[in-house]
């Protein structure tokens, strides 16, 4: 007779993910007893490891980020589970499915606007110099002396646009000294 594990293909992708220690549990609790989570609010790695046994972890759920990878239950652990190991290996799993917790979501789309348009905002790359214009800023060339680089936030943040053209027009009262031709990256280059 054969048993059949109803979900042997989650518990494959688990295992894959890193998490292969999970096997080893045989439920002692001790990493439970020395979780610092537990003197703040109910946590139970123990059950985390349990479900990721059998393949019925819920990535959806935010059980699986609470996990601050102390390594206490490591050291407590008389079978080695590695559940530190465990748990960054169910949360690559969870984000191979795109799934976060909350908290990270603005994270998130800041590093999709970074990959998609150079900047955090995911405004488009065309309107990083908008700040210059009427301005008597060039576009940077091999030698000249200094490139001004406003950055992402001078360039697309609603209110810090002001700072960089007041920079660019006050900029004897920081070099009274030095005849300068101010300049900025062309477009092209901030990809």
């Amino acid at each position: 007779m054969e048993t059949v594990a109803p979900f042997k293909e989650a518990i494959d992708e688990i295992k894959e993910s890193g998490a292969d220690a999970v096997k080893f549990c045989y439920q002692c609790g001790k990493c439970d007893t020395v979780c610092p989570w537990n003197k703040v609010r109910t946590f139970s790695m123990r059950k985390l490891i349990r479900e990721a046994t059998f393949g019925l972890t819920e990535i959806e759920n935010e059980e699986i980020w609470r996990c601050t990878t102390c390594e206490k239950c490591q050291q407590r652990c008389p079978r080695d589970v590695k559940q530190v190991n465990n748990m960054i290996a169910l949360r690559r799993f969870a984000t191979g499915y795109g799934v976060f917790p909350e908290a990270v979501k603005p994270v998130r789309a800041a590093s999709a606007g970074l990959f998609a348009e150079g900047n955090p905002f995911g405004e488009a790359r065309s309107k990083r110099a908008e700040w210059a214009e009427g301005l008597s800023v060039k576009t940077f060339t091999e030698g000249m002396e200094i490139l001004y680089f406003p950055g992402c936030y001078l360039s697309y943040d609603s209110r810090l646009k002001k700072v960089a053209p007041i920079t660019v027009s006050k900029r004897f009262l920081f070099l009274p000294l030095i005849a300068i031709t101010l300049s900025r990256m062309s477009i092209q280059n901030s990809m």
